[in-house]
Order: structure tokens, then C-alpha cells, then sequence
């Protein structure tokens, strides 16, 4: 098969990219490379590995997507940091790029990389069938692809948050950067403790989008809570998970409200469990790559 991955140079497109060559498709990598070919260079000149350097605005993209068998739409504008930095072009990226990735698809096979901070600050376990919250501009575009792409045969993915080591690495994130402070400063001041967040392997995640198109006549028309109950952790989880590993400073601040995302929800994973996807590795599997990395830096 033939899949356009849009982003696919990114944190998680570089790991999808490889994964799909070792499977045995062809790859249509679709990315504007603002940080350059490093993450791509293992696999720049693998037979079936196609790059297109280009911003997915474009209509130029158009006939690319449609030579396509099948889609994975990942990029994006990704966090509520960088969609704040530069709120015009999270907009024209997010939403009128989104838009255009999906019309130039129809009719065939087409994933949708969500986000489960869609559900943003319910305080409780949400399984597909909870009502949204969602309270960064983020989650909002996120969920405005969702809408599009409702009654079509698109699967749609609400990923966990993803931690661990790629090619093209994300600092911004909750697990990464908690264990990069950890290591460069030898200090972690933690707002907001008992915040629930929901987890998952830079690898699974990657996985994930692969196995929807596996799966993709029982997925079809549907949204999907990607990750494992056993990764749900509250940040203050996270932080001593890291101290077990790493020696360094720990202050709670339990006056001072810092996070402006505010996500605060664990997630159910029943559906998709179901249909057999599970997480195959921990977080302290990613937490010691991170140390490893981070050391070695």
C-alpha cells in the first residue's frame, strides 16, 4: 500500500515512516521540514520512501495526497505553547490545512491524528461517549477536524500524551521535559500535583496509526481513545518515577496554578482494548531512554 503521512518528518511521523517501510509499504512523506532532514536520514534512501518538502497549505499538495491508497493526517501546529506563540499560523496550519489534507482524500482509507485533550479539564475517567471541554486553542482545532470529518469513514485517534525518545525530539512534553529538567538543572518545581493526565510510548503511538489502517474495516467512522489504563498517572507520579532514576530536587508548589491547558482527566481504554491494542511499553521504559539520552548530551 501507498499511505501519505503528513508530518511525517515530525516526533511521531519519522518513527511512523520507518515502521511503515519495515512493513512493507511504500511511504509518501509529506512535511515542510522546518527542522531540517535529520529525522529522516535513516530511512532518506529506503526503496518505497517518497519525500515531498512542502507545507500542506499548499495546493500543491492536492495531487500528491491523491496519488495516495490511503492517508495519516499528523501534521500540525502541535501544543498549546506553539498554537499560542503563533496564533496565525496554528489557525492557517490546523484548520485551513486540515481542511484541505481531508477534501483531497475523500474516498479513500483516511486516519486522523486528534488529541485527547479534547476532554481538557473534566476531573474524571472519559471513555469516546464523554462530552468535550476542550480549553486550548489546540484542543479547539483539534476538534474542529473532528467535526469535518463527521459521517465519513475516517478513523479518529485521541492519543495520550506521547513521551519518549524519536529521531525528531519533543522537548515541550510533559514526561520529556520533566526528565530533561530533572538531569540538566537537578531541579523539578511541580505545579498542580494531583493533575490527571494519560500516557503513551513515542513507539506504541506511532503503532497506533499503523494498526488503524490494519484495522481500518472495524475502526472505520469512528473515534478512539489511543493509550493503556496502565499508563494513567497523575504528575506527581511522574516526578517520583523520575527520582527513583535520577537524584535531584524536588518542590511542590501547591499554591501557584501554572499549567493554562489545565488538562486534568484520565481516559478509558475499553474500545480500543477490546479490538486488542494495548500499550508494550511502560513509562519507565521511556524515562530510562530519556536518562540515557539526556546523560549522554
Amino acid at each position: 500500500m501507498k499511505i501519505a503521512i503528513t508530518g511525517g518528518a515530525g516526533y511521531v511521523g519519522c518513527r511512523l515512516s520507518e515502521q511503515l517501510l519495515n512493513n512493507g509499504h511504500e511511504v509518501i512523506c509529506i512535511d515542510w521540514l522546518k527542522y531540517g532532514v535529520q529525522p529522516i536520514l535513516n530511512i532518506l534512501d529506503r526503496k518505497g520512501f517518497h519525500l515531498h518538502k512542502i507545507d500542506i497549505c499548499s495546493p500543491e499538495v492536492e495531487p500528491i495526497l491523491k496519488s495516495a491508497d490511503a492517508v495519516i493526517h499528523l501534521a500540525g501546529i502541535v501544543g498549546y505553547p506553539s498554537c499560542e506563540r503563533e496564533p496565525d499560523l496554528a489557525y492557517r496550519v490546523n484548520v485551513e490545512g486540515t481542511n484541505r489534507v481531508i477534501d483531497a482524500s475523500v474516498g479513500k482509507p483516511f486516519v486522523y491524528a486528534s488529541t485527547g485533550s479534547v476532554y481538557g479539564e473534566l476531573g474524571k475517567t472519559c471513555d469516546e461517549t464523554c462530552e468535550t471541554n476542550p480549553i486550548s486553542t489546540y484542543s479547539v482545532y483539534k476538534l474542529d477536524g473532528e467535526k469535518k470529518l463527521k459521517g465519513t469513514d475516517a478513523v479518529i485517534l485521541r492519543p495520550a500524551t506521547a513521551f519518549g525518545v524519536s529521531n525528531r525530539l519533543r522537548q515541550d512534553l510533559l514526561v520529556n521535559d520533566f526528565t530533561y529538567k530533572a538531569i540538566a538543572e537537578k531541579k523539578l518545581v511541580l505545579f498542580e500535583k494531583h493533575f490527571k493526565r494519560t500516557f503513551l510510548s513515542i513507539n506504541d503511538l506511532a503503532r497506533s496509526f499503523r494498526w488503524a489502517l490494519e484495522k481500518y474495516d472495524i475502526m472505520k467512522g469512528e473515534i478512539w481513545n489511543v493509550g493503556d489504563e496502565t499508563l494513567n498517572h497523575t504528575k506527581l507520579d511522574i516526578a517520583q518515577i523520575i527520582k527513583s532514576k535520577v537524584d535531584y530536587e524536588l518542590i511542590i508548589n501547591d499554591e501557584l496554578s501554572h499549567d493554562k491547558d489545565g488538562r486534568d482527566y484520565f481516559v478509558d481504554y475499553t474500545k480500543i482494548r477490546n479490538i486488542g491494542f494495548t500499550a508494550t511499553e511502560t513509562l519507565e521504559d521511556g524515562i530510562d531512554s530519556l536518562v540515557k539520552l539526556y546523560h549522554a548530551a
